[in-house]
Order: C-alpha cells, then structure tokens, then sequence
C-alpha cells in the first residue's frame, strides 16, 4: 500500500506532462498550417506589377524599291530601276503594368503549392520610340532620290497563359522563387515610314508614305519571381525578370512621287523581337 500511495501522484503528474506536451505540438501543427495557408494565399491572390525593360529587334530585313514609269510613254512599260537592303535595328526602352492571375492549381500536399496556371495581361509602352531605321538613294533612275525608310515603336497589350512551378522552400513558408513559362499573343502598335526627296526634281516636293500597323504577334515567354519580405503579409511584394520572343509580321509601305510618275516601295520582313524587362508588385486578394 505504501508503494502505491506514492506512485499515484507521480503517474498524475506524468499525464499532466504529457497533456501539455501534446497541446504544444498540436498548438505547433496549428501555427505551422496557419503559416503555409498565409504563405498560399500570397502566392496564389491577385498580383498587380509595374514592368520595365527593352525591346530589341533581332535580325530585321529591310528593303526599299522604286517602280518607274516614265518610260511608259515610250511603250517600255514600268521599269523597277533598283533597290536597296540594310539598315540597323535599335534597342528602345519601354515602361508600362501588368496583372497576373492564378485560376488554377493543384497541392502536393494540405497547404503546399505543386504548380499553378495563371492568366497575364496589362500596358506597355516604347513612346513612339524609333526601333530601325535604312538610308537609301538612287533606287530609282530618273528621279535622283535618297531618303529612309524606318519603324516606331508605340504600345503593346499582351494576352497571356502559363504555368508557374515553385523552386525551393523558404524558412518562413512558401517557395523560394517561383518559375514562369506562358505564350499566347501581343497586339502590338507599330509604324512603317517611308520618306525622302528626289535630287533631280530641283528642289520639287518631298515624297512620303506611312503604315500604321496594329499586329497580333504570336509569343512565347519565360520569368523568375521572388518573394520579398514575408509572404504572409497581407500585400506581400515580388521581384521578377523576364524575356519574351514576339514574332512580327512583315509590312510594306508606299510612297508616290509628286514630281515623276515614280512609286517608291518599303518592304520589312517579319522578324521576331525579344522583349526583356524586370516587374516589382505586389499580391492582394487571397486564393
């Protein structure tokens, strides 16, 4: 009896050690999902990015060409005197916002990202900035001309769809960078100006022509975003890059002479251009 008489407070007090070693491990469990699901609901809300970088023209061909028909009163019929290919591409800055929207995802496990996909739009803008530009002369016979042919940039909307895998694990919960792959379209806001003088219209009038192209260009694209700071913020921040190919049509422009019966004609060929830029934003809104 003595015996029991003692063991019965230390078996009271090891069952109060263990109730409060389970509690704390159920109180553990508890703040670690609260973490996880705060971490998702960052990482899975509405995303709002300011965007800036380059786009650089890659590989554009250019060619100017004159139709002549002064001969025609003599029975020879137009003549295509000459042409000329060339010029050089300049890389343009661009500024502008862009929204990105996770609609779609799935778990690996209860509270841990395994993929998302997200749809992407917003604005971006080169301010009529100029991308290309070929000099030329003489491409028609008769009329001494020399001038140039060049391509402004004005504004994109791009329409995008992706997928997003997540890299790595932070302490604090959640991803460590999270990887983008997407493609779709750019609607795209160019100009094509062709314009010059004819040396032998003794100082007659200019000859121009203009295109305003407003393109759908197919595009495929990759990116990197990094959560700064804490994810379960209520508006956490994310630090990017990107670089996109969009693939440009071809375009023609024409310019009628106003001193000879000459038709002057500015070709490009489609090309792509390969936007690269860096976003800042943040993530508001929960999943």
């Amino acid at each position: 009896m003595p015996v029991i008489g003692l063991s019965q407070p230390v078996q009271a007090k090891r069952t109060q050690v263990a109730a409060c070693l389970a509690l704390l491990m159920f109180a553990c469990a508890g703040d670690a999902r609260s973490q996880d699901a705060g971490s998702l609901n960052g990482l899975l809300g509405i995303q709002l990015y300011a965007v800036g970088g380059a786009l650089v023209p890659l590989g554009v061909n250019s060619n100017v060409s004159a139709v002549d028909q002064t001969l025609s009163s003599a029975g020879l019929g137009p003549l295509l005197t000459d042409s000329e290919q060339g010029g050089s591409s300049s890389t343009v800055g661009f500024l502008g916002a862009r929204v990105h929207v996770p609609f779609l995802w799935r778990m690996s496990d209860e509270q841990r990202l395994s993929f998302a996909v997200f749809f992407e739009t917003g604005f971006q803008s080169a301010f009529a900035a100029q991308s290309f530009n070929q000099n030329f002369q003489n491409v028609s016979f008769f009329g001494g001309d020399f001038g140039s042919s060049s391509i402004n940039e004005y504004y994109q909307i791009p329409v995008l769809l992706g997928a997003t895998l997540p890299v790595g694990q932070r302490s604090g919960g959640g991803p460590s960078v999270l990887f983008d792959a997407y493609a779709g379209l750019t609607l795209d806001s160019w100009q094509q100006t062709l314009q010059g003088t004819e040396a032998a219209s003794m100082g007659g009038p200019s000859f121009y022509g203009q295109n305003r192209r407003f393109t759908v260009d197919p595009t495929i694209g990759v990116g990197l975003r990094v959560p700064v700071g804490d994810l379960r913020s209520e508006m956490p921040f994310f630090f990017g890059a990107n670089a996109e190919l969009q693939f440009r049509p071809g375009s023609v422009v024409t310019a009628q002479s106003q001193n000879f019966p000459i038709t002057y004609y500015g070709t490009v060929d489609p090309h792509p251009n390969l936007a690269i830029m860096a976003r800042f934003g943040f993530s508001f809104g929960g999943r």
